[in-house]
């Protein structure tokens, strides 16, 4: 832990290999995210993140696991096509795994990648990250699942660009056509708890 906290104060500017990186993970025990030569922290979730992640992964898993695919989540790191090492919420790999560099630890196949979104990597999720993951040769699908409200975007990979939908509301439910997969979004949220919210408005009564 000591080693891992001396990095985390050095200069953002100094750049590592990523056979150091390796290294400064194998003696760790924090989470970390190699990108560009640059090694960081990654924080633990709230509640809600927490909850949807494992919604997500347990719901796909009951699904998925007859069709022999394996669902992990945020404990497994994945290897991006342009170099980057870091931690998906969600990912899911049907058939036969391929490991980086034999590292049984770090995946490079996914089907699909969840990202549940989070104020601190809202931007880097929705715009770096997905870069990031579109060097992927075998991504064909991406999901980010708001936290606060009922509501996901599909990013699913087409010919030569990414089709984009957007499903909202607790009666809705998504498509996966990487995996063959239907999804609610009621399971999604399963226990998530929205605040509700009222207009003040003339003549109408509030519960």
């Amino acid at each position: 832990m000591a080693l891992a906290k001396q990095y985390e104060q050095l200069p953002e500017k100094h750049r590592y290999t990523e056979s150091e990186y390796f290294e400064i993970e194998r003696r760790s025990e924090d989470r970390w995210e190699y990108v560009n030569g640059h090694i960081r922290l990654m924080a633990g979730g709230s509640d809600d993140h927490n909850t949807i992640s494992m919604n997500v992964a347990g719901s796909l898993r009951s699904i998925l696991l007859p069709k022999g695919c394996r669902v992990y989540g945020s404990d497994m790191k994945l290897h991006t096509g342009d170099g980057v090492n870091t931690f998906p919420d969600v990912s899911v790999v049907c058939g036969d795994r391929q490991y980086y560099l034999g590292k049984d630890h770090v995946i490079i196949n996914p089907l699909l990648i969840v990202e549940v979104l989070s104020p601190p990597t809202w931007d880097y999720d929705q715009g770096d990250k997905f870069r990031h993951y579109q060097t992927i040769d075998s991504l064909q699908e991406y999901l980010l699942v708001e936290p606060g409200t009922p509501a996901v975007r599909l990013y699913t990979r087409r010919e030569g660009y990414w089709e984009f939908r957007e499903i909202a509301g607790l009666e809705k439910a998504i498509t996966f056509q990487s995996v063959e997969a239907v999804l609610a979004l009621a399971d999604i949220y399963a226990l998530i708890e929205f605040e509700a919210k009222f207009e003040d408005e003339p003549g109408t009564e509030q519960p």
